[in-house]
């Protein structure tokens, strides 16, 4: 059974470039969708499909490599077992230091080429950060680091290819499929 319904409206970036192409990178406050909350919180809808290490780049800026400090969030990385979030400085497409872990934790089978991990991330004044499943309440992802900048966005893979859906509407179709056959 395919579920493309919550990628519906979306915006798609497809790589299979690998992690040091000069992938590039999305002005957050030009997005069709996102929505900033009466107290200040910006959320962008999203999405991933594939099998492992989808790299999500929060930016200030749109080429961000003369020593801008910028994070990363790997969702399902490591062979799709954990997820972490670090803050680094890029000096070109392939080179990065001074990395500071924010975040790790487990994150078994959470991607697949099967169905994508739609989300919303909250991008909260002070910087923290929450990622929220399409369906849930709770956060399966979060951090704080006051240093964030998230006027861009840009996406890349690891060793597999990936699909990125992103400027996604906050509305998801949820109608259910009625008249449908079902068999007994």
């Amino acid at each position: 059974m395919s579920n493309t319904s919550g990628v519906r409206g979306c915006k798609q970036y497809n790589t299979n470039d690998g992690y040091e192409f000069a992938h590039p990178y999305f002005l957050t406050s030009g997005f069709d969708n996102a929505k900033v909350t009466s107290g200040n919180v910006t959320q962008l809808r999203m999405g991933v499909l594939g099998n492992n290490d989808g790299h999500i780049r929060l930016s200030p800026k749109e080429f961000p490599f003369d020593n801008t400090e910028m994070h990363e969030i790997v969702l399902s990385g490591w062979a799709n077992t954990k997820t972490v979030v670090r803050r680094y400085f890029r000096t070109s497409p392939q080179h990065r230091g001074d990395e500071i872990k924010l975040e790790e934790q487990s994150s078994n089978g959470l991607l697949s080429v099967y169905r994508p991990l739609m989300f919303r991330m909250d991008l909260h004044p002070g910087g923290r950060v929450q990622l929220i499943r399409d369906g849930h309440r709770q956060p399966f992802l979060q951090f704080e680091d006051r240093l964030l900048s998230a006027n861009y966005i840009g996406f890349c893979s690891w060793d597999v290819p990936l699909v990125f859906f992103y400027d996604c509407p906050m509305e998801i179709d949820a109608r259910s499929c009625e008249g449908s056959v079902a068999f007994t």
